[in-house]
């Protein structure tokens, strides 16, 4: 239902605004949806304790006292030292994956319970996430999800689904005889200027993402319906990803990366941070970022 997937999009950008959790990338399909994020912890650090509690207000009722803390209510010392505890959780949720998909996930599943008269579970299960550890497996999980309505033959051009992070992109830098539009503040830019001080910088800025993905795009694939027709751009070499596998990126997503998704380097020190021996599927991250990368140079 369209107007659902509405929902759904009005629901991301909003939170997007209101945890320090940034939108990456989003794709809203017929009956799931993917998405990108990246958590910003060092922002929430400098959030005021005033401004934790009126974040946290836009998606709950909060508490009696932070109610009267923003009504600038006296409060004794034991109330704040309550009120402290509680502050210290809600900043911590504001930078957490799971608070987020739960604040996603539960207001949308009673409304759409509402409008079809029913009650139970509205949402097949959990989500499941993996983690990106370094630019090449961001923009690769990027361009995956951007292009999954095109894959699935719901638009005539990657941008054209207006349910797709790729859309608001694309409508963000066109021409089109007027000044171009501001990106949503929910959406993660991705100006390589920009992204200076981020603990992943993307090399390169939004108009070379879009000929990313259309490079992607046009790579035939035998068992999906989309498709667009090539040319291999200069960012995939400073990405150090060759043009075939770049072409070769979603089969890659869909089957073979798991829960970390990264370069070599980046899986050692992942597995170091987590006391773990490997990562599953680290065979093929390697095929794919480090060989690649050979194949670039």
């Amino acid at each position: 239902m369209t107007h659902r997937r509405c929902w759904l999009k009005a629901r991301l950008l909003k939170l997007a605004t209101v945890f320090s959790i940034k939108l990456a990338a989003f794709a809203i399909m017929e009956n799931h949806f993917h998405v990108v994020l990246k958590v910003e912890r060092g922002q929430a650090e400098k959030w005021s304790d005033t401004e934790i509690i009126q974040r946290w207000h836009q998606v709950f009722k909060g508490t009696e006292l932070s109610q009267r803390f923003l009504a600038q209510e006296a409060l004794s010392i034991e109330e704040q030292k309550i009120l402290s505890h509680s502050i210290g959780r809600w900043r911590l949720a504001l930078t957490d994956i799971s608070w987020f998909m739960r604040c996603v996930k539960e207001p949308l599943a009673r409304q759409a319970n509402k409008e079809d008269g029913c009650k139970g579970r509205f949402w097949e299960g959990r989500f499941h996430s993996q983690a990106l550890l370094d630019a090449r497996a961001l923009v690769a999980c990027m361009t995956y999800v951007d292009l999954n309505p095109l894959r699935a033959n719901l638009g005539k051009f990657p941008e054209s689904d207006p349910f797709t992070s790729l859309h608001q992109r694309a409508a963000a830098v066109a021409p089109d005889n007027a000044a171009p539009q501001a990106l949503h503040s929910g959406l993660m830019h991705i100006d390589a200027h920009a992204e200076h001080t981020a603990s992943i910088t993307l090399p390169f800025n939004t108009l070379e993402y879009l000929e990313l993905v259309d490079i992607a795009a046009r790579h035939d694939r035998p068992d999906k319906k989309g498709t667009l027709n090539t040319h291999a751009q200069p960012v995939l070499e400073r990405l150090g990803i060759s043009k075939s596998a770049w072409q070769d990126l979603e089969i890659c997503f869909k089957k073979h990366f798991h829960v970390l998704v990264g370069c070599s380097d980046s899986l050692k020190n992942a597995c170091r941070i987590l006391g773990q021996k490997g990562a599953w599927g680290q065979q093929h991250c390697q095929s794919f970022f480090d060989e690649s990368q050979v194949a670039s140079q």
